[in-house]
């Protein structure tokens, strides 16, 4: 079963619990007068011995305050994938690429052998490579695009150079929607257009971190770098791969988290000077298509596939990768966590009941004579139970209301050492939601209830005769 199924089936029968829980113990508290009687007792009980109380409300403070800060840290996560989506291109984004190694993939022949299980999962994807005319022809024929952008890149291996600064870094060619289907404006100057594109003009668009380091204060705008390919100076001298670049914009700045570490160092040119320039031939690494809305990505899928089954033998060999597919796997693995995670916080809450049922015990032990003096006066059975039962509810919300409290402060402390010391640079967010808050208050309270339903009824049993004969 799907955990997030499992979590929605444990939800509804911890408030249905709940719920009657509740609706009993009020009802017996403001409609009748022994009801609010035992309340006046049960709060004078925990009264009496403040240390031993405040240390049974610790334990439940404890087994609170890690649910809470589990369950934040569960919602952490995938609000962390949903910021990150958004900030590389928005939720309704498509990426198709060609995997050189690939299960599904292959031409006519590989096709054939689909089901010969001697190729496995390492399977060679011989389908053809996505070109440029294959951008052009969806550029043509999509309908439910908002952008849609085509990109190769050369890694690594070039360095940059200008007025005696040197930085080195990768270079990338894309075509205009870039910024749009990246999420990412341009600071200064402009971005390549359909001209450039055209004419394969030797400009570019450089990150933040390229235009800090080779200019400085100074605006790279109208200035040439010079790209020379570090292979390519051992081979053949230091002017043999050179290359003399126009800046013509410099992108926002992204900064080093997440999904868009390494976007600063990046300097973008058309991809058509790219292809004659760099690498020679016309073959596309990825296409990035940004579909209307959500609702179209399936659609615009089936689009793409029709069109690249025009010239591809198989288009099913193409990878189809999608920002929902992202932000569901990381509901999945957050639902997952917090179920795991959530079980052994709940541990701390079941040592925490038994604490309180420990409590209990001691003190109908010490207020036997006080118990049957009651029944002696007329209290019923139902009286002295509830006495009791409103007691551990009292100290279980108590405790349950300052371990949210504690819940919070973890939880921000934790997302902190997260950023800190095991993904640098990331923002991962102390999500606290009001679920969470309600789910560990509910499991605390529940907890401090049947833990007190053993002692209480014990209480109860006892008869007038027995309860004052007790020294």
């Amino acid at each position: 079963m799907d955990p997030k199924a499992i979590l929605n089936i444990a939800l509804l029968s911890l408030y249905g619990a709940l719920g009657v829980t509740i609706t009993v113990l009020l009802a017996y508290v403001l409609f009748m007068r022994a009801g609010r009687e035992s309340l006046r007792m049960g709060i004078s009980g925990l009264k009496r011995s403040p240390l031993r109380t405040g240390l049974t409300a610790f334990g439940i403070i404890i087994g609170v305050g890690a649910v809470v800060a589990v369950i934040s840290m569960g919602d952490g996560a995938k609000q962390m994938v949903t910021d990150e989506v958004a900030s590389t291109g928005g939720v309704s984004l498509i990426e198709v690429y060609r995997d050189a190694w690939d299960s599904r993939g292959g031409s006519t022949v590989t096709s054939r052998s689909r089901n010969n299980r001697r190729w496995g999962r390492s399977r060679r994807n011989r389908a053809k490579p996505i070109d440029y005319t294959d951008f052009q022809n969806m550029r043509m024929m999509l309908t439910t695009v908002d952008g849609m952008c085509a990109e190769d890149d050369f890694g690594g291996g070039i360095m940059y150079s200008y007025g005696g600064k040197e930085k080195d870094g990768p270079i990338i060619g894309a075509t205009p929607d870039y910024p749009k289907v990246y999420n990412w404006g341009v600071k200064e100057g402009r971005f390549i257009t359909d001209s450039d594109l055209e004419a394969a003009n030797k400009v570019v668009v450089i990150g933040s971190t390229i235009a800090e380091d080779l200019f400085g204060e100074i605006s790279p705008i109208g200035a040439e770098i010079q790209a020379t390919r570090q292979w390519g100076r051992r081979r053949g001298g230091p002017g043999s791969a050179a290359l003399r670049l126009q800046v013509i914009g410099v992108m926002n700045p992204k900064g080093a988290g997440g999904a868009t570490e390494g976007w600063d160092e990046r300097v973008i040119m058309p991809l058509t000077a790219f292809h004659k320039r760099v690498k020679g031939d016309e073959e596309v690494e990825r296409l990035r298509v940004r579909a209307t809305t959500v609702e179209d990505v399936p659609a615009t899928i089936e689009e793409i596939k029709v069109i690249l089954g025009r010239r591809h033998e198989d288009a099913g060999a193409f990878t189809f990768w999608t920002a929902t597919e992202e932000i569901a796997t990381a509901e999945r693995l957050g639902s997952i966590l917090k179920l795991l995670m959530g079980v052994v916080a709940g541990i701390a809450l079941v040592v925490a009941g038994i604490g309180i049922m420990n409590i209990m015990l001691v003190s109908v032990t010490e207020r036997t004579r006080e118990i049957g003096l009651r029944k002696a006066l007329g209290a019923k059975r139902r009286d002295v139970l509830f006495q009791f039962l409103i007691e551990t509810s009292v100290l279980s919300l108590s405790g349950g209301l300052l371990g949210t409290g504690f819940g919070v402060l973890l939880a921000r402390g934790s997302a902190d050492l997260l950023k800190r010391y095991v993904l640098s640079g990331a923002s991962w967010p102390a999500t606290v939601s009001t679920v969470g808050i309600a789910v560990a208050v509910s499991v605390a309270f529940l907890v401090g209830v049947a833990s007190g339903v053993y002692p209480a009824s014990r209480a109860a049993r006892l008869t007038p005769v027995e309860a004052l004969r007790t020294d």
